[in-house]
């Protein structure tokens, strides 16, 4: 949702989200990372009037708490339904969180790639996408053992900071080159 605070005045900017845990955005784009049902984490590339399909669409399953007879509810494909496609859809899901853009002068191996933080899984993500935003290039997973809350970068330091769940521990992440 837009607003204009000195007049009132809104806009909903795009609609069908479930539940936006991360969000990364720059003068160019807005990608947000969504829990899903169960087994359907979502990447998005969020734009303008665009409606992203949530109840209606979705790649997970409703949860069923131990009844497998339970039949999905949720259409398996958005654009034939009139909803924009997930960038990515983690099946199963990874308990998706906090998505970051790391600055090129972190790692000449890192370059023009994104982190993307898992709760579930306790995974960090090293991901590529195209120019477009529209599709993942590759995805590397890298493995951290604790449920990952949040990440910053700190510029000044070069360093990349995890918020750790299960012990609230403070993870870094450095570049020795």
């Amino acid at each position: 949702m837009l607003v204009d605070i000195k007049n009132k005045n809104y806009e909903i900017y795009s609609s069908g989200h479930r539940n936006i845990i991360g969000l990364y955005s720059d003068e160019n784009i807005i990608l947000s990372a969504e829990h899903g049902p169960y087994a359907g984490d979502e990447l998005n590339k969020i734009e303008r009037g665009e409606k992203y399909g949530w109840p209606i669409a979705s790649y997970g399953e409703k949860y069923s708490r131990e009844k497998s007879d339970l039949e999905s509810n949720y259409k398996k494909n958005h654009k034939n339904n009139g909803f924009k496609e997930p960038i990515f859809s983690f099946v199963p899901a990874i308990g998706i969180s906090e998505i970051i853009k790391l600055p090129n002068n972190f790692s000449k191996l890192w370059e023009d790639n994104f982190l993307l933080a898992s709760l579930n899984a306790k995974y960090l993500y090293r991901i590529k996408f195209n120019e477009d935003y529209n599709k993942i290039i590759y995805y590397e997973p890298i493995y951290i053992g604790d449920r990952i809350r949040d990440l910053i970068y700190n510029s000044t330091s070069k360093k990349i900071l995890l918020a750790l769940e299960l012990k609230g521990e403070l993870g870094i992440i450095t570049n020795s080159n």
